[in-house]
């Protein structure tokens, strides 16, 4: 399989959706581009606020929420990847996830990677930094839209130092100045100190970036 859309297509079953949806705030001038490439023919969204992440508790890029057809959570997991991608030497991704979630859907509550069901209001519910966090993000984004950006690199900055542990705010404010985002990136990635960068996935035993 090479990416979720060839995970789609092969699937092609009535009662499997995927709904991606790009945390970006600079829209679908943006967002366009990579479904473009992916040549997406599932829904695809573009979460300007990053309502998604929010509503999830998701921190990093690409994550998944498994919901059935009653509306429950089944797992969410970080790192969900479909494929393994090279960019020059470096080499990042998995192709072990996109087959659990095959499984799923084919044999439904008998498969071996579904959870139990929750609810959203049944999710962890963020500290109090990572919930002020939030709500500072989302008016750095409306200073943002509003063409101040001076004010949106303060909530922004002042969402990272909240909650260092969101990927999704910090990559956010590094998409406005490409240049820095590689050094930035690497920056922040040694603060992990050897943790992982994705959070493990149960169910699987090797973990990729």
């Amino acid at each position: 399989m090479s990416g979720w859309q060839d995970v789609y297509k092969d699937l092609a079953d009535d009662d499997f959706v995927i709904i991606a949806a790009a945390q970006d705030s600079g829209g679908e001038a943006v967002a366009r581009e990579w479904y473009d490439k992916a040549g997406a023919t599932y829904v695809a969204l573009v979460d300007q606020t990053h309502t998604v992440s929010s509503l999830y508790g998701l921190v990093n890029v690409p994550s998944a929420v498994w919901i059935d057809e009653s509306g429950s959570i089944r797992r969410i997991d970080e790192g969900t990847y479909a494929t393994t991608h090279k960019m020059g030497d470096f080499e990042f991704g998995r192709a072990d996830y996109a087959p659990m979630v095959v499984d799923w859907v084919t044999n439904g509550e008998q498969s071996e990677h579904v959870k139990d069901a929750v609810s959203l209001a049944g999710l962890t519910v963020a500290d109090d930094d990572a919930a002020l966090a939030d709500p500072t993000f989302k008016l750095g984004v409306y200073f943002h839209q509003q063409g101040n950006e001076t004010k949106a690199n303060l909530y922004w900055e002042a969402a990272q130092a909240l909650d260092p542990s969101s990927w999704n705010y910090a990559r956010q404010d590094w998409s406005f100045t490409p240049e820095q985002a590689g050094p930035n990136w690497q920056k922040k990635f040694e603060t992990l100190e050897g943790k992982p960068y994705y959070q493990p996935i149960e169910g699987l035993d090797v973990e990729s970036l």
